[in-house]
């Protein structure tokens, strides 16, 4: 399916919904001026909160490994998931990283979510998203969690308040085949995406009754094979997480291996989504390392090839331009590989479904190297457009060392342009 208007999206999001029982949703709006920028005029910030009704609803967390984490993930960590959890409140604009008070800021403003919900303390949490080292205006965000129980809002409308500088909002849902029992799942995300055990911010919510042991083994399960398979650009965000409740509010039971069923493809959908809606992303690149029984390793070495930006100018420009593959490549087996887990001379290399490397030596000729560039450009999305996704496929790599039958390890990144360069050199001017 695509669309052709922002408005045709929201219409296909909101008509195809599907929100577990128990869970609702709230945004609003405020009024700042943030004192670190001197000179600047107002910043408009949005304040959501998602609330289950669930008095034994669960929660699970995996969060960021960043050495300066903000004050979300310490507060995250306080709350010590998996255990109870009933709302969570999330702000964009200011991400409330290393800003003077700032973990005080997060208790305070979760505190406040609490009492206004008449929720415990203990089952709330604060996360926030934005521009890092910028305090948070506690003052009005206190005054407008007041009345944010009256401005109830769709999930779409939701998504679309939890965004900074993604393009358009991220959602995917479903029920479980062996159960009645629903899930649905928010992102945000287009920048500063480079996961360990999470990334940017996802939240995911089902009216099945799971255990709090169980939604944590699966949602690190899920989040590994999706939201750690994927890079923007490189660098990992102080904030990052991925979120889970499960309110059992269906009455159905959903056993680990039906959960795991329901959850992945819907992460697997966000995932991909986040990439294709990264800062200025013009192509998806969609890397396979096979061949290579040490995943850990394998995924390394994908990201290494992925990040590199002379792959990523390359394929931004159309050029099939092979070399910087194998050279990246080589570059992260000399990092990765100092105890020889692959060999090199084995290395098939296939680029948008062509063959172009076997047997130590590129398999290329003017014909090849038309085809490849036009499977580019036919894969290329236009990263002025906003408010819906445009489904131009993806560019697939395949890094083949022919070695033991195992399980094949994916990477999702993306290219490298002017417009993700004009995004973050004028992200706070």
């Amino acid at each position: 399916m695509s669309w052709e208007t922002p408005d045709a999206y929201q219409q296909h999001l909101d008509a195809t919904a599907i929100v577990p029982q128990g869970f609702h949703f709230f945004r609003q709006q405020l009024v700042f001026s943030p004192p670190e920028r001197p000179g600047a005029g107002p910043y408009r910030m949005n304040l959501s909160f998602l609330h289950s009704d669930g008095m034994d609803t669960v929660g699970a967390a995996v969060s960021t490994r960043n050495r300066y984490p903000g004050a979300p993930v310490l507060l995250l960590r306080e709350r010590n998931l998996p255990g109870p959890l009933r709302g969570i409140l999330v702000n964009n604009k200011v991400a409330n990283v290393a800003s003077p008070g700032g973990l005080e800021h997060a208790r305070a403003l979760a505190a406040a979510a609490a009492q206004t919900y008449r929720l415990p303390e203990q089952q709330v949490l604060s996360v926030s998203t934005g521009v890092i080292g910028w305090a948070l205006p506690v003052t009005e965000m206190q005054q407008v969690l007041v009345s944010l129980p009256s401005h109830q809002c769709s999930p779409r409308q939701w998504a679309e308040a939890i965004m900074t500088t993604d393009r358009y909002p991220k959602m995917a849902c479903g029920r479980s085949r062996d159960t009645h029992a629903a899930m649905l799942g928010i992102a945000k995300g287009a920048g500063m995406i480079e996961p360990d055990m999470a990334t940017m911010l996802a939240f995911f919510v089902t009216d099945g009754q799971v255990s709090p042991e169980v939604l944590q083994r699966v949602l690190a399960r899920v989040s590994d094979r999706s939201f750690n398979a994927l890079s923007v650009d490189g660098d990992q965000s102080t904030s990052d997480m991925v979120l889970a409740m499960a309110n059992g509010l269906s009455g159905e039971v959903l056993e680990e291996a039906a959960l795991e069923r329901l959850w992945q493809p819907l992460a697997d959908s966000l995932a991909m989504e986040i990439v294709r809606n990264g800062e200025g992303t013009a192509h998806v690149l969609e890397l396979t390392i096979r061949g290579v029984p040490d995943r850990r390793f394998a995924r390394n070495v994908g990201r290494h090839v992925i990040n590199s930006p002379l792959v990523k100018t390359a394929i931004h420009g159309n050029d099939p331009n092979i070399g910087r593959i194998l050279g990246a490549l080589g570059s992260a087996l000399s990092r990765y590989d100092s105890e020889g887990t692959v060999d090199p001379r084995n290395l098939t290399m296939t680029l948008a479904g062509t063959e172009v490397f076997r047997g130590g030596a590129f398999q290329i000729d003017a014909i090849t190297e038309k085809t490849l560039s036009d499977a580019m450009v036919a894969a290329a999305m236009d990263p002025t457009v906003r408010g819906f996704p445009q489904l131009r496929g993806t560019v697939p790599i395949v890094l083949d060392f022919n070695g033991p039958d195992c399980e094949d390890v994916r990477v999702i990144g993306s290219d490298l342009s002017y417009e993700y360069i004009r995004e973050n050199a004028d992200y706070r001017t």
